[in-house]
């Protein structure tokens, strides 16, 4: 049964105030207003601009996103697209730091974020055709998979769209760090210390960064007249288990390294907590590093020697970008920034045989 008080509350409640309502009441135009309250190609004296405002605000006035979106053709919000959906994505601290450094800069744009949580890196043409939906003004693709479809098919398309990672595409801006570079630096820094037999545990080579960072890895190898033979290259996935994982495969060998190079500190601590679990000591028996200076990398005992690459810096870049391209302004120029060796106490010199 409906009271009196159900029925008042569900059909008798005041309407809400709409753009109509604040023209009437200063005898002005709703086109007017809509300017006044959403900006527009027309621009509106200040003196009717405040007293719409005013009015607005005395009347309760809340504005319709997708009428105004109709209006300036803007929805300010820009999607983020992760490198792929798995369980507990977010526990990333790579992923966490780039997110932290967009979502910093979106909130000083005054933008929000969409983040696509169905995207499958085997359906490129998919993942497009949800993006293109015109739900957002831009998009930024954090460690796009080599061969991603989508990430050209919506610049084609002429959606702002940048990576944060990944290769230079034509006309898609790109913001990621020398990984090279900071992998010849590990590799140099073991060489230093006395070690010669290196191996690499590299990340999901369906990703740029891992296939530049194996690449660097074999390089400098060759440059210092060393081997690097296939079993000492084991793959992993950019995270603690693939580090485990990778580790015994690396100590089960007749001749096993005695320093690793890892292709992130995620999977740096799967490879520590493999040799500790094998009744070993870092540095003393093996000697770890990784790639990213993530928090956990300065925490895990003994802290790993690793390469700072500045995460947070790179997604703010990125996220300043695809909005310079949403403004109709010039395409900003792709970006590398450098890394810096951080010396821990993961590493030190060998022990002549650890076999």
């Amino acid at each position: 049964m409906i009271t009196s008080e159900t029925f008042r509350e569900t059909f008798l409640k005041p309407m809400a105030t709409t753009l109509k309502d604040i023209a009437r009441k200063l005898n002005i135009s709703v086109s007017t207003v809509s300017y006044a309250l959403n900006g527009g190609s027309r621009s509106v004296p200040e003196k009717v601009r405040l007293a719409v405002i005013e009015v607005a605000r005395e009347m309760n006035y809340r504005p319709n996103r997708i009428a105004r979106s109709m209006i300036t053709g803007r929805n300010h919000v820009i999607g983020v697209v992760p490198p792929e959906m798995y369980d507990n994505l977010f526990l990333s601290p790579y992923l966490q730091l780039a997110l932290n450094g967009i979502t910093n800069e979106a909130g000083h744009l005054h933008q929000d974020l969409l983040i696509y949580t169905r995207y499958s890196e085997t359906d490129g043409h998919a993942i497009a055709d949800t993006i293109l939906d015109g739900r957002v003004d831009g998009v930024i693709f954090i460690s796009p998979h080599v061969g991603q479809t989508a990430v050209r098919r919506i610049s084609d398309f002429g959606l702002p769209c940048v990576t944060v990672g990944g290769v230079d595409q034509e006309g898609i801006p790109s913001f990621r760090v020398d990984n090279s570079g900071g992998i010849s630096m590990l590799v140099r820094h073991l060489l230093d210390l006395g070690h010669r037999r290196i191996a690499h545990i590299a990340g999901l080579l369906n990703m740029d960064d891992a296939i530049v960072r194996l690449q660097a890895y074999q390089n400098a190898m060759l440059q210092a007249g060393l081997p690097a033979p296939d079993e000492y290259v084991v793959k992993g996935r950019f995270d603690i288990a693939g580090g485990f994982r990778a580790m015994n495969e690396l100590l089960d060998l007749p001749t096993p390294p005695t320093a690793v190079c890892c292709a992130n500190d995620e999977m740096a601590i799967g490879a520590i907590q493999a040799v500790l679990a094998r009744g070993l000591k870092v540095p003393d028996d093996m000697s770890v590093t990784g790639f990213d200076m993530t928090p956990n990398s300065e925490v895990v005992p003994p802290g790993i020697t690793t390469v700072r690459q500045p995460i947070t810096e790179l997604a703010g870049e990125a996220m300043q970008a695809v909005f310079q391209m949403i403004e109709g302004k010039e395409c900003p120029p792709s970006k590398v920034l450098p890394t810096e060796l951080i010396v821990r106490g993961s590493t030190s010199r060998p022990k002549e045989d650890l076999s």
